[in-house]
């Protein structure tokens, strides 16, 4: 069973770079055929430079969430509720930003930047929870080794 977990992580490490320029490439090669079909690229550059920066900030938002995700992965305990913690605010903060674009369509004009904030804000926190962490370990191990 183990050799099939590693297998199994092997085989999504080998194809995550693969299906994320996968996804790229789908996103913003139907914008240039569209822009090219227009008159060329000057007429639609505003909206292409629009869906660059929302793939670059898709693109870091779901890097950034796979740090606490793969934290709670591999901790226990109170270090497992603290991966959890960025999370459940993505999740409630997608909420906020799709009921209010529901209910206005106007407002939120920039999530993207507001979903950009929270990875770099989760970046920070995940960062300190991990240095906190490996120092509450390190004190545990001096602790627990004999005297010199």
């Amino acid at each position: 069973m183990n050799n099939s977990l590693a297998a199994n992580s092997a085989l999504n490490r080998a194809f995550s770079p693969l299906l994320t320029l996968l996804c790229c490439a789908g996103l913003v090669l139907p914008s240039l055929a569209r822009a090219q079909a227009f008159g060329g690229l000057e007429a639609e550059s505003s909206s292409l430079w629009t869906l660059l920066i929302a793939t670059f900030v898709l693109i870091v938002t779901v890097a950034s969430a796979a740090l606490p995700y793969s934290a709670i992965r591999q901790w226990r305990g109170a270090w497992r509720m603290a991966a959890i913690a960025p999370l459940v605010v993505l999740l409630l903060w997608l909420a906020a930003i799709t009921i209010s674009k529901i209910l206005t369509t106007g407002s939120r004009a920039l999530w993207p930047l507001e979903m950009f904030a929270w990875a770099m804000l989760n970046m920070i926190y995940m960062v300190s929870i991990m240095t906190i962490k490996r120092m509450f370990a390190k004190a545990d191990e001096d602790s627990a080794s004999p005297g010199l």
